[in-house]
């Protein structure tokens, strides 16, 4: 009796099912100079890493997140400092800011639980729409 019962319990239960954490890169493009102007941007899979259950998951996860934390700030601070240094490239020459093509825009990086790695990868259009 007491290992049927067991055994009824055991029936009911579902695997533990494995997870991704998946660290991606939004990168910025600048499309064209329609409407006024017009950036898309594609998603772009950097690094992954398998967790057998939720609560690695979880705890891998809140790491990820603030190393893609880190690297938006380091990228911002990059794309910054290069706008800086081409701002002051056409301040030395004489140039006004249309010498130069639009600036992309700066990446940002951001983590995602998935089923697959590469769920959230996506490619942006490539023409006005």
């Amino acid at each position: 009796m007491i290992k049927e019962a067991f055994f009824n319990i055991c029936q009911d239960s579902k695997p533990a099912i494995g997870s991704y954490i998946s660290l991606y890169k939004n990168v910025p493009f600048y499309g064209g100079p329609e409407e006024g102007g017009w950036w898309g941007s594609d998603t772009v899979l950097v690094a992954y890493h398998h967790c057998s259950n939720e609560v690695e998951a979880e705890a891998v996860k809140l790491k990820v997140e603030e190393y893609a934390h880190e690297l938006s700030d380091e990228a911002r601070k990059d794309f910054g400092q290069a706008c800086l240094a081409q701002c002051e490239w056409l301040e030395a020459r004489g140039l006004d800011s249309d010498y130069l093509p639009e600036v992309d825009g700066e990446i940002n990086y951001f983590v995602a639980v998935e089923e697959t790695p590469g769920e959230n990868a996506s490619k942006g259009c490539r023409h006005y729409e």
